[in-house]
């Protein structure tokens, strides 16, 4: 009979418990829902348990293990607590430069394998990059569309996160004569936006989504910059705020609609992209799992 006061509580209960035990991993625990694939690939590397020492793959549980301790506890516990962090985390490799294009869907790949029969419970995974040109993104996406067909992964899960620069800066608070300096915030300058791989609808779903983040951020940044005028003693914002305020909702309109256009172009180009077969291939034969993946990404790098 089991004797566990927390296996007791009813499944749902342990599943929310779970929800917030299982948090991030490594230097994002219970701070951000963030696993890059590249820890477990490192990980499996530079710190192999006995048990993994003759596997093709990270063994993705005990690595998570590692950073959370209680799925070591039993053996139920063990796979209830990993089913919710696989399903409440998202596992999205940054590419960081784009020399190292090819090392990040290696990590992709191998973190997907070493995950195996459970790679149906991740909620979210894929590749994150920084102002791709228009090449370098089609080749990413259908990268990923392979991937997701050759693994049956579901739709939905695989996305590619576009990080841009903001195409314009917000109008500044002040503009003094004389003076080069202006009042705005500082936090202003990074877009991001997900692009969910062959699913169309749910990508103007996550537009949406980023958009109405972004308006919340800027309302944060507005808000800030004026608290903090006041705290000064800079009584003149009160006959500058509204105007203010007015400009950078404007702003922020204008801002978006040209973000929309290039979305909807970023849409076509996957749209354009079909489904390949599966194929399955060794990373011996091919450091990316896939066969076209060298030379998808030969040209990129």
């Amino acid at each position: 009979m089991n004797s566990s006061l927390f296996l007791s509580l009813p499944v749902e209960i342990r599943d929310h418990i779970y929800s917030y035990v299982f948090l991030g991993l490594g230097p994002t625990r219970h701070k951000l829902a963030r696993c890059g694939p590249a820890y477990y690939i490192h990980d499996f590397c530079l710190r192999p348990s006995p048990a993994a020492q003759k596997m093709r793959y990270p063994d993705i549980l005990a690595i998570t293990a590692r950073d959370h301790p209680l799925l070591n506890t039993c053996h139920q516990i063990s796979n209830e607590g990993f089913d919710v962090f696989l399903s409440n985390n998202e596992f999205v490799q940054d590419i960081l430069v784009t020399s190292l294009t090819a090392s990040a869907c290696k990590f992709v790949s191998l973190f997907i394998k070493g995950i195996g029969d459970r790679v149906h419970l991740v909620r979210r995974m894929g590749l994150a990059i920084e102002e791709p040109d228009g090449d370098l993104l089609a080749k990413l996406m259908d990268w990923l569309i392979m991937v997701a067909n050759a693994e049956r992964i579901r739709t939905g899960v695989m996305i590619l996160r576009v990080k841009l620069k903001r195409p314009t800066k917000g109008p500044p608070l002040f503009s003094p004569m004389g003076e080069s300096w202006t009042i705005a915030p500082k936090d202003e300058d990074v877009m991001i936006m997900n692009i969910v791989v062959g699913d169309e609808r749910a990508s103007w779903a996550e537009f949406e989504k980023s958009k109405e983040l972004d308006w919340e951020g800027r309302q944060r940044g507005t808000d800030r910059v004026l608290d903090s005028c006041r705290v000064a003693g800079m009584e003149s914002v009160k006959d500058r705020e509204k105007a203010w305020r007015e400009e950078r909702r404007v702003w922020w309109e204008e801002t978006w609609q040209a973000m929309r256009e290039k979305y909807k172009g970023w849409l076509e180009v996957m749209d354009d992209l079909k489904p390949r077969p599966k194929v399955f291939v060794g990373c011996g034969e091919d450091e990316l799992g896939l066969r076209r993946s060298k030379q998808s990404f030969s040209q990129a790098t």
